[in-house]
């Protein structure tokens, strides 16, 4: 978690200039995006309403 949010402020950091920054940038925005698809296909089918808590 902790190289996670160190990827995160360095790609979102407003003192990063250049190309190679704004790779990084992408590829986390991508990664963070596959992640979320992700879970949403984990969670697809399961009764998630407030009943099941």
């Amino acid at each position: 978690m902790t190289a996670m949010a160190r990827a995160l402020s360095r790609a979102f950091s407003e003192s990063s200039d250049g190309a190679k920054d704004e790779l990084l940038k992408h590829l986390v925005l991508f990664f963070a995006a596959s992640f979320f698809v992700w879970i949403l296909t984990l969670t697809y089918g399961l009764d998630l309403s407030p009943g099941l808590f």
